[in-house]
């Protein structure tokens, strides 16, 4: 496993890393593959912050979890990631055929390794909207998300010719999508 782990306005002791490689190197074996792990944590007003980034070639898991020990919030994220993959797993289940395994990447994911998650039909496609786009520029396209009363809009950006995506972070600022073929 690869672990970065970034604090801000501390620094992690040695039993705070033990403790996140014990409990993140159950991942390495769920997914049979070397995994590449990010954690942000920080202290914001009365809580802990933290933040898990867990990627293994294309596959790609995230979770954020705000606690008042830093403990609460790491397991909690963790929890998060679990069923984040059980998920993962049981809608990849029912797509499959015959017993192979998944292709995902450049990598096999043992689908058959992870405990089975329990899911109703759950959320499903009920409408699909189709609109002409015209060439906006990020600033505009904000302007019209927030008009809409969205918290995210996708426009074909005027500067780069190409599909992205504005949203509202959770800290009131807001994030532009720009997506890669690779």
């Amino acid at each position: 496993m690869n672990l970065q782990f970034k604090a801000k306005h501390f620094t992690p002791s040695d039993y705070q890393r033990e403790y996140v490689e014990k409990k993140l190197i159950k991942f390495d074996k769920l997914l049979n593959r070397e995994v590449d792990v990010v954690i942000n944590t920080s202290k914001e007003y009365k809580d802990e912050k933290v933040e898990i980034t867990l990627s293994a070639g294309g596959f790609r898991l995230r979770s954020e979890e705000f606690a008042p020990d830093f403990y609460l919030a790491f397991d909690a994220a963790v929890d998060t990631l679990e069923r984040q993959l059980r998920k993962y797993k049981t809608r990849w289940n029912n797509r499959r055929r015959g017993g192979e395994s998944i292709r995902t990447g450049d990598w096999d994911l043992p689908i058959d390794d992870l405990p089975e998650f329990e899911e109703d039909e759950g959320p499903q496609i009920i409408r699909v909207k189709r609109f002409a786009m015209k060439p906006t520029y990020p600033e505009d396209a904000i302007i019209e998300m927030e008009l809409l009363g969205h918290v995210f809009f996708m426009f074909l950006n005027a500067e780069t010719d190409e599909i992205n995506v504005v949203y509202k972070r959770k800290d009131g600022n807001y994030g532009l999508i720009e997506p890669e073929l690779r």
